[in-house]
């Protein structure tokens, strides 16, 4: 027992910090953003096999844009796409289902693109624990709107080679 504190004192003390702890309420979850998706990713058994024996995660890039309206048109690439956007994020290898938020996603673009609906551009590396991206496993991408990709998560494979 710490010197200068009685039994009694110690107890006076912890008995209602201990209550007031207890009585926390839980953080309740968040509701999911209007842009945020799923992506499953889909290792063949001897990626699963190479991936297990390395220390490496998987990072997700995810470009966002928007098909320009004619009167935009200048201020997109030569596909006629308008950025709107950009999410990074690392996760574990042993991830298989990938929660994106969208959060990156500039909702003050949307009146320079058609329809108002974005376009996502999906990559996945593997990367070592220092965060440099390697070629370990080769993934394929994803290309699509954010809305079919709400409603079908995208299924990526993930091989050892092209």
């Amino acid at each position: 027992m710490p010197q200068g504190f009685s039994r009694t004192g110690l107890r006076a003390f912890l008995v209602p910090l201990l209550f007031c702890l207890c009585q926390c309420q839980q953080a309740k979850p968040t509701k999911p953003g209007p842009y945020a998706y799923d992506l499953t990713l889909k290792l063949t058994p001897a990626a699963e096999a190479k991936l297990k024996a390395s220390d490496r995660h998987f990072t997700v890039d995810a470009y966002y844009y928007g098909m320009a309206k004619p009167e935009y048109r200048e201020k997109a690439d030569k596909l006629n796409r308008l950025d709107v956007g950009y999410d990074k994020g690392a996760f574990d290898a042993r991830a298989r289902r990938i929660h994106m938020t969208g959060d990156g996603i500039d909702t003050s673009a949307f009146p320079q693109i058609m329809d108002g609906a974005p376009y996502v551009l999906i990559t996945i590396r593997t990367a070592t624990k220092a965060g440099f991206p390697d070629e370990l496993l080769y993934c394929h991408n994803y290309a699509g709107t954010i809305k079919d990709a709400q409603i079908h998560p995208p299924v990526i494979g993930c091989d050892t080679q092209y």
